[in-house]
């Protein structure tokens, strides 16, 4: 039984790792801000995996945290692509090639 649970844990870090890599792939070669939205929503959850097999232990515990993990990853995306909108308002474009470093 220890052996399975500790393969199992094996396979959720091997996964989650995957999943971070993935997304740090695409937030590095992506223009697209609409394409660097989706792809740190990918590393929040591949964080996400690699902590959830140490909540397996208490089933309270792990409920509770998908309640806050689904309310953060709400709130998060909400307030990312209002920011993204205002952004396009802006400047006409969700290229972040397009952007230029201003004096302060």
């Amino acid at each position: 039984m220890i052996i399975v649970d500790q393969l199992s844990a094996l396979i959720a870090f091997i996964t989650s790792a995957l999943v971070i890599a993935i997304g740090s792939y695409g937030l590095a070669s992506s223009n697209n801000l609409l394409r660097q939205l989706l792809s740190v929503e990918v590393i929040f959850n591949g964080l996400l995996l690699l902590v959830l097999p140490i909540l397996i232990g208490d089933p309270y515990m792990a409920t509770y945290f998908g309640i806050v993990v689904v309310s953060i990853a709400s709130v998060e995306v909400v307030v990312v692509v209002a920011i993204i909108l205002a952004f396009m308002r802006a400047y006409r474009t969700l290229s972040s090639s397009d952007l230029e470093e201003k004096e302060v």
